[in-house]
C-alpha cells in the first residue's frame, strides 16, 4: 500500500520522518472560522471579489471609500481546535490520547487519518492506515452488512479475492448473526462496532487508529478486540488509542499524550501523565453510588468468570457495615469460572459514594497472583487492609479478576458492598494517613 499522509501547503519545510517512525505530527493547527452573523459570511466574498474585479478608476469616491473600509476579521473570529502539536510514534508502539471532551482529540485523529486538512502544519502516515473514529463511518446504512463488509475492505485496499478469503473471519469475529444481511441501519451502536472492528483488523493494518469506538460495546467483546490488538501489536502494528478508560490506556500504551483547549500539556509515561490528568480533573468526573443488599452481585457479564460471593468481615450498625477509621477492613470474595483462566490477578476500587474515586489496587503490585482455573472451577480470596485510612463517610466497592499482566478482564463487578467509616474524634479531608508528630 502506499503511505498514507495529510499534508498543508502552509508548512512545506518540515523533514520527512525516519524509517522507524509510524506517525510523525508536526506544527498541527486546525482553524475554525467563527462569522459573527449569516449576513457577514455572505458579505464577506462578495467584497473580496468587488476588491479585486472593480477598478477603483470606475468607482466613485464615496464607494472606493466604502470597499476599502469592508475588513472581514471584523465579522468574524478563528477558533483553534488544535494549536502546534507535534509528537512523533514509532513502529510497534502504542500512544493514547487523553483530554476532557472538546479538547480537539478526535480533530487530531481525523487529520492523521487523512480525513481532515489541517490549516497548518503536517502530519505524515508511513504503511497501511486503518481508523475506527465516528461510529459507523465508511457504512452505507442503507446497504446491508455483507455489502458493507466487501465496499469497506475494498476501500481499505484489500482485492476481491482478499476480501472473499477473510469474509468468513470478518462475520465470526462481528459475531452479529443473521444482521449480516440486514441494512445496518437496522443494527445496534455495539453491532455496528463489531463489525467495523471486525473488518479493520482484518485488512491487517501497519496502524490502527481507535477513537472511543471499544467503549461501546460490552466487556466480552472489548475483551476480545484488545486480544486481537495485542497479537496485532506483537507483530509490529502502530496503535493509536483515544479513551477516557484512563485504566486501560495506562496498561495497554508505551506513551500518554495529554491534550487541553487544543495544546499538548503533557507527554510521557502513561502512569503519570493519566494519574495527573485524572487529578486535575475528578471534581468533574461522578459516578452513580449504588448499593445491593441481595445475595445477586450486580456485574458486567465477560463470558470468562463470574463474582459469587463478596463479603466484608466487619460489624453492623441497623443495616450497615461500619468500621472505624484506623481499623482493619477485611473481604472476603469468590470467583467462578465461565471458561479456561490464565493465572489471576484481583483487584479493588473503593468509591466514596459520592462518587469519589480513592482507592485503586490490585494484586499484580503485591505479586500475589491466583493459579490458572478450569472451566466450573471456583477460587477463593481475602483482601485485608491492616488500618484503613478512609476519612469518616460511606463507600462502595469494585471487585474485578484480571489476567496476570492486567490486559483481560475475566470479571467486573458494578459499585457494590457499602460499608461506613466513623470515627470517634473530627478528622477533615478525604484520607486519614499515619503520621508522627514530634516537638
Amino acid at each position: 500500500m502506499p503511505t498514507s499522509s495529510s499534508t498543508s501547503p502552509l508548512n512545506s519545510q518540515e523533514t520527512a520522518p525516519s524509517e522507524d517512525i509510524a506517525i510523525s505530527v508536526q506544527n498541527v493547527s486546525k482553524a475554525y472560522r467563527i462569522w459573527k452573523n449569516p449576513s457577514a459570511r455572505l458579505k464577506a466574498p462578495v467584497w473580496n471579489a468587488l476588491g479585486k474585479l472593480i477598478p477603483n478608476c470606475i468607482l466613485n469616491l464615496n464607494a472606493q471609500l466604502k470597499l476599502r473600509a469592508w475588513n472581514p476579521t471584523r465579522y468574524y473570529k478563528d477558533f483553534f481546535a488544535l494549536k502546534d502539536i507535534s509528537f512523533e510514534v514509532k513502529k510497534g508502539e502504542a500512544l493514547g490520547i487523553i483530554g476532557r471532551n472538546g479538547s480537539g482529540k478526535s480533530t487530531l485523529l481525523q487529520i492523521i487519518a487523512g480525513t481532515l486538512t489541517p490549516s497548518a502544519g503536517k502530519a505524515t502516515v508511513q504503511g497501511r492506515l486503518a481508523a475506527l473514529l465516528e461510529l459507523g463511518s465508511g457504512f452505507n446504512p442503507d446497504f446491508t452488512g455483507r455489502e458493507n463488509v466487501y465496499l469497506n475492505a475494498a476501500t481499505l485496499g484489500l482485492s476481491s479475492k482478499e476480501i472473499a478469503d477473510c469474509y468468513s473471519e470478518i462475520v465470526a469475529f462481528a459475531d452479529i448473526g443473521d444482521f449480516i444481511d440486514q441494512p445496518v441501519k437496522t443494527y445496534s451502536s455495539g453491532m455496528m462496532v463489531r463489525l467495523a472492528f471486525a473488518v479493520q483488523c482484518a485488512v491487517k493494518p501497519d496502524i490502527l487508529i481507535i477513537d472511543e469506538a471499544l467503549s461501546v460495546g460490552d466487556v466480552g467483546f472489548r475483551n476480545k478486540c484488545l486480544e486481537r490488538i495485542q497479537r496485532m501489536r506483537d507483530q509490529g502494528m502502530t496503535t493509536l488509542f483515544v479513551s477516557h478508560d484512563l485504566g486501560t490506556l495506562q496498561l495497554l500504551c508505551n506513551r500518554v499524550v495529554w491534550i487541553e483547549t487544543g495544546k499538548v500539556v503533557e507527554i510521557g509515561d502513561p502512569c503519570e501523565i493519566c494519574q495527573n490528568f485524572f487529578a486535575r480533573t475528578m471534581g468533574l468526573i461522578g459516578h452513580d453510588a449504588l448499593t445491593n443488599n441481595s445475595k445477586l452481585i450486580p456485574q458486567q457479564s465477560t463470558g470468562k468468570a463470574a463474582f459469587t460471593h463478596i463479603e466484608i468481615d466487619a460489624p453492623t450498625l441497623g443495616s450497615k457495615i461500619q468500621i472505624k477509621t484506623g481499623e482493619a477492613l477485611r473481604i472476603a470474595f469468590r470467583l467462578k469460572a465461565n471458561a479456561s483462566l490464565d493465572e489471576i490477578a484481583f483487584a479493588v476500587s473503593i468509591y466514596r459514594t459520592d462518587g469519589d474515586w480513592l482507592i485503586g489496587q490490585s494484586s499484580r503490585e503485591a505479586e500475589v497472583y491466583w493459579p490458572a482455573c478450569k472451566l466450573g472451577e471456583t477460587v477463593n480470596g481475602r483482601l485485608h487492609m491492616p488500618k484503613i485510612g478512609l476519612a469518616p463517610g460511606d463507600y462502595v466497592i469494585a471487585f474485578a479478576a484480571y489476567d496476570k499482566e492486567l490486559k483481560i478482564c475475566y470479571a467486573l463487578t458494578d459499585l457494590t458492598a457499602p460499608f461506613s467509616v466513623r470515627s470517634d474524634f473530627p478528622i477533615w479531608g478525604k484520607v486519614h494517613h499515619p503520621c508522627v508528630w514530634l516537638k
